[in-house]
């Protein structure tokens, strides 16, 4: 009983104070509508061409917006006020889910009417990154800062596994408009909540030249050698290993010969794991001691990818990819209080625009990489090989001794 009651109050800690626990809810709800729009969204562009070389431009198309935006939005987060920002964000975020919805119950949606939308959904990701993070900094404070981000990495992962199999379900009952339809009125509940949270002490506009600013947020990151060696990890990460998630809808289909229950099968699965990982995060990560936990993260990652390719049952790679979704979210997880807790103040906003650089803006360069070549080489070698440069990568950083940086 008093392991479970010092569990209880670690995962309760941020939730006590009402700010995070009000922009908690919102965010949740908000959360599973984005996954619905994911997974139809990606459903939808297979439908439309039967490529996996437009499922790798849909990745690059949602993420590019991160690798131009990213660094820019990060001095917005330490130079506006980050409540105001996150508004715009979801305001814009809603109305392309409508126009989506709307595009596809007229039946006039055409590829480019996907790619578009989908650069514009990826636009305020790249704003809202790094402010939404740094914004549960200023909610809680220093203490409660790990289990509020791994209470948000709850969310975020319970939305993984909600959103696929609710988009399976709208999907086979009403069609694909009704999922990108439940995700544009998910917005309104966080937008509300936005405008009623409350913080006396929000930081006020504190401008300097953008470039000083940009300058000075890359310094630190390159200076401080825990920070870097992170940052490192991150990017093969998103190169190489996060591109299975555009190209699952392929695999799903030629290996296992399944159609979009399936895929939404296999997809939920990934994200019971990434739930479970962020419970474990929320419920023990203040005692964790992060000497080689990031490294151990990532060499099960690849080695849970690997095996799900090469497995012939459906039923055994979703069992793989849970596996996967858990050792992600743990990795991810652990190096964004890792950033935040090396960051000052008054760059944190901007180390954290490097992480959603790192983890999302290189992302366009590996999804578009993988779906070229998934079609003259096959799916499964290109996400065997992601997995292989992954265990290569951390062995090299564990040889080098940079694992004593975490």
């Amino acid at each position: 009983m008093p392991f479970l009651e010092a569990v209880t109050a670690n995962i309760l800690l941020p939730l006590r104070i009402r700010n995070f626990r009000l922009f908690f809810f919102g965010q949740s709800i908000s959360l599973i509508g984005t996954w619905i729009h994911t997974t139809a969204q990606r459903w939808l562009l297979y439908e439309l061409t039967h490529s996996a070389f437009y499922l790798g431009i849909l990745g690059a198309v949602s993420s590019l917006p991160v690798l131009l935006f990213s660094l820019p939005a990060g001095y917005l987060a330490d130079s506006l006020p980050k409540r105001k920002l996150l508004v715009i964000s979801q305001t814009i975020a809603c109305l392309q889910a409508g126009i989506l919805a709307a595009l596809v119950y007229t039946g006039l949606v055409q590829v480019w009417h996907v790619l578009g939308l989908a650069f514009v959904l990826g636009t305020t990701v790249a704003l809202e990154f790094p402010v939404r993070h740094s914004f549960i900094y200023e909610l809680v404070g220093k203490g409660p800062l790990i289990t509020a981000l791994s209470l948000h990495s709850t969310a975020f992962n319970l939305a993984r596994f909600l959103g696929p199999a609710i988009a399976g379900f709208l999907m086979a009952r009403w069609g694909l408009a009704s999922c990108f339809l439940t995700n544009a009125l998910s917005y309104l509940p966080l937008i509300l909540i936005l405008l009623l949270i409350n913080l006396p002490n929000e930081k006020k506009e504190r401008l300097k030249n953008p470039l000083e600013g940009l300058k000075e947020g890359l310094s630190f990151a390159w200076r401080v050698l825990p920070i870097r060696a992170t940052l490192s990890l991150i990017a093969v990460t998103s190169i190489f290993l996060l591109p299975y998630a555009v190209l699952l809808p392929v695999l799903t289909r030629e290996r296992f010969g399944g159609g979009a229950e399936e895929f939404s099968f296999l997809m939920a699965a990934n994200g019971l794991g990434a739930l479970a990982g962020a419970v474990f995060m929320a419920s023990f990560g203040r005692q964790i001691k992060r000497d080689r936990f990031i490294l151990l993260n990532l060499s099960l990652l690849c080695v849970w990818l690997g095996a799900s390719v090469l497995t012939e049952s459906l039923k055994t790679a979703a069992v793989f990819l849970m596996l996967a979704g858990y050792h992600m979210v743990c990795m991810f997880t652990s190096a964004n209080a890792h950033l935040q807790l090396k960051a000052d103040d008054e760059v944190r906003g901007r180390i954290l625009s490097i992480f959603s650089l790192s983890f999302l803006g290189l992302f366009p360069l590996g999804s578009t990489l993988s779906g070229i070549l998934a079609q003259y080489f096959g799916v499964e070698r290109i996400l065997l090989g992601g997995a292989a440069v992954g265990l290569v990568s951390a062995a090299f950083m564990y040889i080098k001794g940079f694992s004593r940086t975490f």
